[in-house]
C-alpha cells in the first residue's frame, strides 16, 4: 500500500520521466567540439551563508553503487569524469568512457561529437587550472558545449538515453508487477533515498540484503520483489522529492514524516505543515484561526475535508529503511484530531514558553536531559505522532519519562505541565474534569496536596527570600505524601511566625487542609496518574500567584 500510493503520486504531481531524477549540481565542465576542457563553470548559488546546488534532470544515478564501479551517465563525480582518484581513477575513468561511447553511439549530433572526444582525449590534464583538485574529485560535474547543458532539455542527450533505458528494459524477462497489475521488467535493484542519519551512500525502502529477509525459495542474489521498473522508479523519485521538499516533510526527533494529499491537495498540505509546526505565540496567524474554527465545530470553506492524506513516518536503519507508520485518513478526520490534542495540551501559560499550540520537537525534547528532540527514545517520536493522528491514548512512555524527568529535579515548566494534563485527560479519562488554570473548587486529594505544597513553598520564599523545600522535598511529597507532609507543615509555622501581618498564606493553607480528609488527609503512597495530578495543582498554584502579582503591578501602575 505504501508503495502504490508512492506510485499514484509521482503520476499525479512529478513531470519526471522514467529513467530521469532531479539532481544536484555544482559545476559544469566546458567542453569544446573537439572534446578539450575550455573551463569550469559554477552553478551553485549563495542562499545567505549557505551554498546552493543548481537541480537539473538528468539521468537516473546507477543503483548499488557503493564500492563497486558504476558509472552515471551525463552527470558524475570528478573520480569519474575527471579521473581524480589516486587508487581507481585510471577504472573509474575508463567506465565512464565506456558508458558515454556506447549510449552515444548512434547520435551525431556536435554535442555528443564533443562529449565523446572528450572521452577519446583521456582525463584533462588542465583541470588544476579551473579548480581546486581536492574539491574536484567529490563535486558533482555536468556537460556544457557551446554554452548549452547536455542534459534532458537537450534532445540528443534525451532520445539517447531513453533508447538506451529501454534497451536495457527489453532485455529482461517479464513478469506481472505487483504494484501496478501490469507487465514490466523486474526490478532487481531498487534505488536510495537520502534520508536524515541514514546511510551517506542512500538508504533503501525495499531491498534483500541477507539471507534471513527471504522467503518462498529466494535468495539475498534474487530480486527483492517482482516490482516493475516503473513502480520502482516512481516510488523511489517520489519518496526523494518528498523528502527534499520542507513544505512536506517534518522532522520528529529521530524519525522523518513524509506527507501529501491527493492531487490538488496543496491547500491542505500547507495546512497541514502548519499544524504539525505550529509558530511561536501569534494571536492572528493562520493557525489560531483554523484551531478556533474547528474548536467551534464551523467548517473552514478554503479546504476539501473528505480529500485523501497520506502520512508516513520512517526512520533509518543498518538494512532497510524503518516505517514506523503508514497512516491514511480523510484531511478533515486528521485535523480534527490534531485540534483535539492541542486542546488537551492547553493550560495556564508560564510566561516563558513561546509557542501557544506546542510543537513535537519540544514536547520530545522535555522527554531528555539536554532538552534535545534528537535525544528522545527512538520509538517515542512515531508513537506519539500516530496516537495524535488517531485519537488514540497517549504512550505511557511519554507519561513516564515527564515524570522521571520532574523526580531528577527538572523545572515544572508549560511543556512538562501541558503534557501531564493531555495524558491524564486522555488516558484516564475517570475522576474529576482537569482544567486550564487553577481549580479553587477541585477537592481531589493529590490535585489539592500539590496545590498545598506550592503554597508552603511560597509561604518559606517570602519568609526568608529564598526555597529549598522544592529541591528537597518535592519528589518525597508526590510519590509519598504521609512521610513529607507533616515535616513540612511544621516547617511552615516557623516561616509564618517571620511575616508580619500577613495573614494570606495561613488562611490558604487552613483552606487546602478543609478539603483533606480527617482520617487519612495524606496518603502513604499515591499512583502515577495521581502523581500527575499532584504536579498539575502544584503548576496551577505556582501560576496562580503569579498572576496575581502581575494583576497587583497593572493596578500600581495604573495609580501612578
Amino acid at each position: 500500500m505504501i508503495v502504490s500510493a508512492l506510485v499514484k503520486r509521482y503520476e499525479d504531481t512529478l513531470d519526471v520521466p522514467v529513467g530521469w531524477q532531479k539532481r544536484e549540481v555544482s559545476y559544469a565542465l566546458d567542453i569544446g567540439e573537439d572534446g578539450r576542457l575550455l573551463g569550469v563553470v559554477a552553478l551553485e548559488t549563495q542562499d545567505g551563508k549557505k551554498r546552493v546546488k543548481r537541480k537539473m534532470l538528468l539521468p537516473k544515478e546507477p543503483s548499488g553503487r557503493t564500492s563497486g564501479i558504476k558509472a552515471a551517465f551525463l552527470c558524475d563525480n570528478g573520480s569519474y569524469l575527471l579521473g581524480l582518484d589516486s587508487k581507481r581513477g585510471t577504472v573509474k575513468f575508463a567506465a565512464a568512457r565506456e558508458l558515454h561511447t556506447k549510449v552515444l553511439e548512434n547520435m551525431n549530433t556536435p554535442a555528443a561529437n564533443a562529449v565523446r572526444a572528450f572521452f577519446a582525449e583521456g582525463a584533462p590534464s588542465n583541470i588544476a587550472q579551473f579548480i581546486d583538485v581536492e574539491t574536484a574529485a567529490k563535486a558533482t560535474f555536468v556537460f556544457q558545449v557551446d554554452g548549452r547543458f547536455f542534459d534532458a532539455a537537450d534532445d540528443t542527450a534525451r532520445r539517447a538515453w531513453d533508447e538506451w533505458y529501454a534497451m536495457e528494459n527489453d532485455a529482461a524477462q517479464f513478469t506481472l508487477c505487483l504494484v501496478t497489475g501490469k507487465q514490466d521488467t523486474p526490478e532487481a535493484i531498487h534505488g536510495t533515498v537520502n534520508l536524515r542519519g541514514g546511510q551517506t551512500s542512500g538508504s533503501r525502502l525495499i531491498s534483500a540484503n541477507a539471507e534471513s529477509f527471504t522467503s518462498y525459495g529466494k535468495t539475498a542474489k534474487d530480486r527483492a520483489a517482482d516490482v516493475g521498473k516503473f513502480a520502482a522508479f516512481a516510488y523511489v523519485t517520489a519518496l526523494s522529492a518528498l523528502l527534499k521538499d520542507q513544505k512536506h516533510r517534518q522532522f520528529i526527533g529521530g524519525d522523518t514524516l513524509v506527507f501529501w494529499a491527493e492531487k490538488g491537495g496543496e491547500t491542505e498540505e500547507a495546512a497541514f505543515s502548519n499544524l504539525m509546526d505550529p509558530p511561536k505565540t501569534d494571536e492572528d496567524s493562520v493557525l489560531v484561526d483554523i484551531m478556533s474554527r474547528i474548536a467551534s465545530g464551523s467548517r473552514v470553506n478554503e479546504y476539501e475535508f473528505e480529500r485523501m492524506f497520506y502520512l508516513l513516518c520512517i526512520s533509518p536503519n543498518a538494512g532497510r529503511i524503518s516505517v514506523r507508520f503508514f497512516y491514511v485518513g480523510a484531511f478533515g478526520e486528521i485535523i480534527r484530531n490534531i485540534g483535539l490534542h492541542y486542546k488537551r495540551l492547553e493550560i495556564v501559560s508560564d510566561r516563558r514558553t513561546p509557542f501557544r499550540f506546542l510543537p513535537l520537537w519540544l514536547i520530545l525534547s522535555e522527554t531528555t536531559v539536554k532538552n534535545s528532540a534528537s535525544d528522545a527514545s527512538p520509538l517515542l517520536g512515531g508513537q506519539l505522532l500516530h496516537c495524535i493522528l488517531t485519537d488514540a491514548s497517549y504512550p505511557f512512555t511519554l507519561y513516564h519519562a515527564i515524570l522521571t524527568r520532574i523526580r531528577a529535579g527538572a523545572n515544572i515548566n508549560q511543556a512538562k505541565a501541558a503534557v501531564i494534563k493531555a495524558v491524564l485527560t486522555r488516558n484516564f479519562e475517570k475522576g474529576e474534569e482537569i482544567t486550564v488554570a487553577l481549580n479553587e473548587q477541585s477537592t481531589n486529594k493529590p490535585y489539592v496536596l500539590g496545590r498545598l505544597f506550592s503554597a508552603l513553598e511560597r509561604l518559606q520564599e517570602k519568609a526568608n527570600g529564598s526555597s529549598t523545600i522544592r529541591s528537597r522535598y518535592f519528589t518525597s511529597a508526590c510519590a509519598n505524601p504521609g512521610s513529607v507532609f507533616p515535616t513540612l507543615l511544621k516547617l511552615s509555622v516557623h516561616h509564618a511566625a517571620k511575616l508580619d501581618n500577613d495573614i494570606f498564606f495561613e488562611k490558604l493553607k487552613g483552606e487546602l487542609l478543609s478539603r483533606l480528609d480527617d482520617e487519612i488527609p495524606f496518603p502513604a503512597t499515591l499512583s502515577l496518574d495521581d502523581q500527575g495530578r499532584f504536579i498539575l495543582g502544584y503548576y496551577h498554584q505556582t501560576q496562580s500567584f503569579f498572576t496575581k502579582k502581575d494583576k497587583k503591578e497593572e493596578v500600581k501602575n495604573d495609580e501612578r
